[in-house]
């Protein structure tokens, strides 16, 4: 690598923090010299440089800025905008690296109005590939450390229109004619290779300003095919997703357009454009400082393949969104953003995801602030990472797998598939807010709640929330409690699947119950969890197949609403006091309880294990192959008060030191009690 160490009296640059003018200017003509000379990197000696607000430094492809642990100082002014190092000429391989940006947040001007969140560090702009920003200090900006944009490639109104008239049939991608298919709309006419897109070699379709396509747009997907300027088929390009860009293929003219669906969108339900946007891909930043900048870290609105790895940010502070990480502007463009071992803290927002899709998140230290995963993004993989007194809100496609969460609260929201698997949460709660039916999946995961969550401020609520619309838990623990009640259950919950579930040591500490949401709970275990019950849907179905329930000194079951079945099968009953196991009101629906065992080890008392009381009703109840074994004498059913419209069959029970207590009306058979049958 041929080296130049930048002469200060040659390009009249000054090193002491004066003269920001020529400075500026020297630098920049430094590098177009080094370029013509073929150098590969250009060295600062050591100092302060003062940057000219309106002329940042602009260094050149093929080249390294060694900044030899110098300071890059931006002059005091007044401006909405700045940079201290821009980079928006195309360029290719650049490296900035060992030295210190700082801006002027502290003495800026910012009496002039607006917000003045713009004055950046590093400036990433336009169609840059293979750009290294490394070892570097950046503070005190105005707006951000370092951002990445893309251009908005807007072509001219007539071209939109194309995109906007539609109709029924798709395009044979083979030879280019046109097929009746009720299943995809096209373009009416051919689309024009207009010299926008000649000059960058490609176009696409995209969003509007705000990344919509619109609210009749269904698909994300869509097939071009390609013709010559006599109307001859040249190429076809398929399953081409929004966002993404199709290459033009040589001798292109015209193109049309195929939409993968089926619903022809009206004008205004339609938003999508055809654009060329341009972009930065194969960016890097490492091993940075990033602090005190007052609106971000590192803005990410516009790029492919940009990484962000073992950096500190931290104290991102001033002006929204005030976030370390922020992918957010030009949308699904943000693809295969790596952020890997960053250590970041004292920021509003830890990170922020507003679209973008294959982000990946690994190996982070993540405290304080707000994490979010919004609801346009697609296929973000957040992995084995640390989060401490964060709050984490997942509402995109996301797979959250082996993190570690501290004080933290997680929300699951909106309808994208979400997946938690082998995570730690220690006084952590967890809240499903899913708009749609099994859209998220928790499992293989442990929840810790110990007396420290009694203490945190503010108080982080239930551990466990549950959705209306049912979601998949499994292969899961949860322990302690805190001061709310374990679980909050919205009354019309149902359908819920929960497999291999263990609560341990739930109970609310001043009694309150503990909710379960309507639904399968299959090989789950309740230990000391509390008195259940659950919702007031009359529809919905309580199943319990093999489970495990122990408690102590306090009814198990409560059952006060209707429902339309409530079945226990398979399942075994361990108490060590004379608590009921079941106590309902009412059930409305079908009751089944088969196939369990109740055990009672007592020192006293006479409580029956199963009691239904006299406004107790139900289309049938069937209790039948149950085992009652108690060391003293106890009751097993009490129901002799119930309605005699309320069909009951009792039979084929053992009961060892229990009795039942029916009416006449009741059916009962085939039981043997202390190893007596009676038929």
């Amino acid at each position: 690598m041929s080296s130049y160490l930048l002469e200060l009296k040659r390009w009249n640059v000054k090193n002491d923090g004066s003269d920001a003018v020529n400075t500026s200017k020297g630098i920049n003509a430094a590098f177009l010299w080094a370029s013509k000379q073929n150098y590969t990197e250009l060295v600062l000696p050591k100092g302060t440089y003062l940057i000219d607000e309106t002329n940042p430094l602009i260094p050149q492809s093929f080249m390294t800025f060694n900044l030899g642990g110098a300071t890059l100082r931006i002059r005091d002014n007044s401006l909405p905008s700045y940079a201290i190092i821009s980079l928006k000429a195309n360029q290719i391989n650049v490296r900035i690296t060992n030295g210190k940006l700082e801006g002027d947040r502290y003495t800026h001007n910012y009496g002039s109005g607006g917000t003045h969140e713009f004055g950046m560090g590093i400036e990433l702009k336009n169609k840059l590939q293979m750009i290294e920003i490394d070892h570097l200090e950046i503070c005190n900006t105005t707006g951000d450390a370092i951002i990445a944009l893309t251009s908005y490639g807007g072509i001219n109104d007539t071209i939109q229109t194309f995109i906007k008239n539609v109709e029924p049939g798709s395009v044979n991608v083979s030879n280019g004619t046109l097929e009746a298919n009720m299943g995809r709309i096209r373009t009416k006419e051919a689309i024009p290779i207009v010299p926008d897109m000649i000059a960058v070699g490609f176009f696409g379709l995209f969003g509007d300003s705000y990344g919509g396509v619109g609210s009749e747009i269904t698909t994300d997907m869509y097939d071009v095919i390609f013709y010559t300027s006599n109307a001859s088929f040249l190429s076809a390009v398929t399953n081409v997703h929004f966002f993404d860009t199709v290459t033009l293929p040589t001798g292109a003219s015209f193109a049309r357009v195929v939409l993968h669906q089926a619903t022809l969108p009206s004008p205004s339900g339609n938003t999508l454009t055809i654009r060329t946007p341009e972009f930065s891909s194969h960016c890097s930043v490492e091993l940075c400082h990033i602090h005190h900048c007052r609106r971000q870290g590192v803005s990410i609105c516009g790029a492919r393949y940009f990484t962000v790895r073992n950096c500190h940010i931290h104290h991102i502070s001033g002006t929204a969104p005030e976030a370390a990480i922020d992918v957010e502007d030009g949308y699904d463009i943000n693809q295969f953003i790596y952020i890997d071992q960053n250590n970041v803290y004292n920021n509003n927002y830890s990170f922020v995801a507003v679209a973008g899709r294959h982000l990946s998140l690994t190996n982070n230290r993540f405290v304080g602030g707000v994490f979010t995963i919004n609801s346009e993004v697609d296929q973000a993989c957040v992995t084995n990472n640390y989060f401490i007194n964060t709050s984490t809100l997942l509402s995109g496609e996301c797979q959250f797998s082996t993190n570690h969460l501290d004080n933290c609260r997680v929300q699951l929201m909106d309808t994208k598939p979400a997946s938690i698997n082998h995570c730690r949460f220690y006084n952590s709660p967890i809240n499903f807010n899913k708009t749609k039916a099994y859209s998220s999946q928790l499992t293989s995961s442990t929840f810790l709640f110990d007396a420290e969550f009694s203490n945190v401020t503010p108080n982080l609520g239930s551990p466990l929330i549950f959705s209306i619309e049912p979601q998949i838990i499994a292969d899961c623990t949860f322990e302690g409690n805190g001061i709310e009640a374990f679980t909050a259950a919205p009354p019309a919950a149902h359908d819920w699947q929960l497999t291999n579930v263990s609560f341990i040591n739930i109970k609310h500490r001043e009694g309150r119950l503990t909710g379960l949401p309507a639904g399968t709970y299959n090989g789950c275990r309740f230990v000391n969890c509390g008195t259940l019950t659950y919702g007031t849907n009359p529809a919905s179905r309580l199943i319990f197949n093999n489970c495990f329930f122990q408690w102590s000194g306090y009814d198990l079951f409560y059952l006060d609403a209707p429902i339309a079945l409530l079945r226990l099968a398979h399942c075994l009953f361990v108490s060590n006091t004379a608590s009921k196991a079941l106590t309902s009101q009412v059930i409305g629906g079908r009751m089944e309880i088969t196939n369990n065992e109740f055990i009672y080890t007592l020192t006293n008392g006479t409580t029956p294990i199963l009691d239904l009381w006299a406004q107790f009703s139900a289309t049938q109840v069937v209790i039948t192959n149950n085992t009652f074994t108690s060391n003293l004498p106890i009751t097993a059913i009490l129901a002799t008060l119930i309605s005699p419209t309320t069909p009951l069959i009792f039979k084929d029970n053992i009961l060892n030191k229990t009795v039942s207590k029916l009416a006449s009306q009741h059916v009962k058979m085939n039981n043997i009690v202390d190893q007596v049958l009676l038929p």
